[in-house]
């Protein structure tokens, strides 16, 4: 299979003019006052008719966008000087994780005094980039995932933001990555725990039983080396140094220590990376394949290079369009009949403490976690809203491919834990991720490495207890 879904449909190809045109003005790339090029010129570029390049234009000009003036062409329409103009600081993969620029447009649609910049943030030091453009005055609202605002409080840095009211109509647990102590500082919009995504059709022709929730690592490693065996490729893939799939293990192995039988102790912790050792080490299952990120373990699902991957609801997205049979089921666990435990990550707004522009900042800030926006992500992508009401809505599927079993997230919340319940702090954790590496690469010897993580942990500890005080100014 190939991983590009079917050829765009119509309907496709005009959405992606529209938003390409739409985003361009919104970030200020097509200057107000200027001129779009001549509808026959879009027609070649997005491969569309002039009557359709019109009806894209139409819409633009419903959004306040652009103006027609005959004769001449389509113009940007100049801001109003009573404008209002806020920076929202983001990554990138907001554009699909929850089609970002689609909420942009229909909040500015909605509110034509107020206009959307989407800045980009640096993916690689995403925390200290938003930093930097908070102290220096470009940034009023910035998105924050859950361990990205872990870091964020550890640095001491949560008095740049604003304190926030709770929001009874979101899930409890999403609101809680943000809250320090009884203060809320960013508004959940979207949420996803960490699960097993299988192709369902290489079970089948496998006669392997599909996974269910009572799996354990074991019994994934005996699925998978059936399927390898019977398909002559690998069973399962994921980024192993990626702080959101080693992690898990480290969850799953627990805080604290066992007594050994010699009177010495070992971190629990430890017995998860041991699983993780295993079963990245066992080469008949697991490619020996350094992907540069989720993009190229997606690929290798969707071509049908690998039976099994860990993925996100984020990551299903993907997967929408494409003719492709998988499903979804909770993550096994270290041992058969323990309790179900996952990683969750938690995506969420929050408004610069001195923004100029603050009330427009927050009306924009609670847009995307009102009802409306809220269905707009659950129409029209496979995230999960942070909004119940909406995440747990029936009806219009918006024709995607979505897992049959998609709404077992509902049942899965007990299981959601985030970074900070493996007792680490974040660069403490992304310092062992190097650790990995270089014992993944023969760098190191496991004695080495295990010895590594336990002073990590006890520097953490240390670092705990001396921690800044949070004070809002």
């Amino acid at each position: 299979m190939s991983y590009k879904s079917d050829r765009p449909t119509f309907h496709e190809r005009l959405d992606h003019f529209v938003s390409v045109i739409r985003t361009d003005i919104l970030n200020g790339i097509r200057q107000e006052g200027t001129y779009l090029p001549s509808e026959s010129a879009l027609a070649r570029q997005y491969q569309l008719s002039n009557k359709s390049i019109r009806k894209g234009l139409d819409q633009l000009v419903e959004e306040g966008l652009i103006v027609k003036i005959d004769r001449v062409g389509s113009m940007v329409t100049p801001h109003s000087r009573e404008s209002v103009t806020i920076n929202y600081g983001c990554p990138l993969s907001l554009t699909s994780d929850f089609m970002i620029d689609d909420l942009i447009a229909e909040f500015s649609r909605r509110n034509p005094g107020i206009h959307v910049r989407r800045i980009t943030l640096n993916p690689l030091g995403y925390v200290r980039s938003a930093e930097e453009m908070m102290q220096n005055g470009l940034l009023d609202v910035v998105a924050f995932n859950s361990s990205q605002f872990q870091e964020w409080n550890e640095l001491g840095l949560t008095p740049l933001l604003e304190e926030l009211g709770s929001d009874k109509a979101i899930y409890p647990i999403t609101e809680s990555a943000f809250r320090i102590e009884d203060k809320v500082y960013a508004r959940p919009v979207s949420f996803s725990p960490v699960v097993l995504c299988y192709n369902k059709q290489h079970f089948r022709d496998a006669d392997i039983p599909e996974p269910d929730s009572y799996w354990s690592w074991d019994d994934l490693i005996d699925a998978t080396s059936q399927l390898a065996k019977s398909r002559g490729r690998h069973g399962i893939y994921f980024l192993p140094a990626s702080e959101n799939r080693y992690s898990i293990f480290l969850l799953q192995g627990g805080k604290g220590r066992k007594e050994l039988p010699d009177g010495s102790s070992r971190l629990n912790m430890l017995e998860g990376l041991d699983k993780l050792n295993e079963l990245i080490n066992n080469r008949l299952i697991f490619p020996n394949y350094w992907a540069q990120g989720n993009d190229e373990t997606i690929r290798l699902f969707a071509e049908g290079q690998v039976s099994t991957i860990l993925a996100t609801y984020f990551n299903l997205n993907e997967f929408a369009h494409m003719n492709l049979e998988y499903d979804i089921c909770p993550l096994p666990s270290l041992h058969r009949g323990d309790p179900q435990k996952t990683l969750m990550l938690s995506i969420g707004t929050a408004l610069v403490h001195h923004s100029p522009s603050k009330e427009a900042a927050s009306r924009f800030m609670e847009f995307l976690s009102s009802a409306d926006a809220q269905m707009m992500i659950r129409d029209k992508t496979i995230s999960i809203p942070a909004r119940k009401e909406a995440a747990e809505a029936t009806g219009n599927q918006g024709g995607l491919n979505r897992p049959s079993r998609y709404s077992m997230f509902r049942e899965m919340l007990p299981s959601y834990a985030y970074h900070k319940e493996i007792g680490l702090q974040m660069q403490t954790l992304r310092m062992f991720s190097r650790f990995l590496k270089e014992y993944w690469s023969g760098m190191i010897d496991v004695n080495v490495l295990y010895e590594k993580l336990e002073n990590l942990a006890v520097q953490s500890e240390i670092g705990e207890q001396t921690m800044p005080v949070v004070k809002q100014s």
